[in-house]
Order: structure tokens, then C-alpha cells, then sequence
């Protein structure tokens, strides 16, 4: 299992200001990369978009986050965008959020 632990400082923000913490989160949301695309492993018909990075939801101990993954085929109208949803543990730890990410590739057999 590959997982990644995540430490940003809180830079100021308030430990109990979720919308502070959606932002912060909002603002690193390039590394959600691994952990997102570890569903289709070398397959460079997808690509994560961290420009569409949302938190969608947060409570004092996860937090929900919508983004698209594009899928890109030669034919043009195959070409789509997908929404997926994922909700994270996290914790608020010496003035920083904590969270780890499974970043392991997805393996069919």
C-alpha cells in the first residue's frame, strides 16, 4: 500500500474554520494527483483537473471534495469529463492539516 501523509500549515487560520480549511485545501489541490488517478494506472486516457478541485463538504473530522477527470480518445466524441467524489479523514495537528492519501495503483486482473 503507498500512502501519502499531507502536512499544511494553517498559516494563521483557525483550527475550527472549515472554510479557511477548504481553502487551504483548495489551494494544494495538485496534491490530490497520485490519489486520484491511482484508478487508472498508466493509462494516459485520463488526466485529473485540479482546476476543478472543490471542497464540497467538511466537519470537524473529514472532508468531502469533487474534481474531474478528463478522458481524452482520438475519436472527439468520446472525449468526456467525469465528476468523482471522495471524502478524507483529517486532523488539525500542531497548527497544521493532516491527512493521508492511499495513493496505490488500482490493479485489475
Amino acid at each position: 500500500m503507498a500512502t501519502q501523509t499531507y502536512t499544511l500549515p494553517l498559516n494563521g487560520a483557525a483550527a475550527n474554520d472549515t472554510a479557511s480549511l477548504a481553502r487551504l485545501l483548495r489551494e494544494n489541490a495538485a496534491l490530490f494527483n497520485k490519489f486520484v488517478m491511482s484508478e487508472y494506472p498508466e493509462d494516459m486516457r485520463y488526466a485529473y483537473q485540479p482546476e476543478t478541485f472543490d471542497v464540497t463538504a467538511m466537519d470537524e473530522r473529514r472532508f468531502t471534495f469533487r474534481c474531474m477527470i478528463h478522458y481524452f480518445e482520438p475519436c472527439c466524441d468520446r472525449n468526456m469529463h467525469d465528476p468523482h467524489t471522495y471524502t478524507v479523514p483529517y486532523e488539525v495537528r500542531d497548527n497544521a492539516l493532516v491527512f493521508t492519501l492511499d495513493e496505490t495503483p488500482w490493479t485489475v486482473v
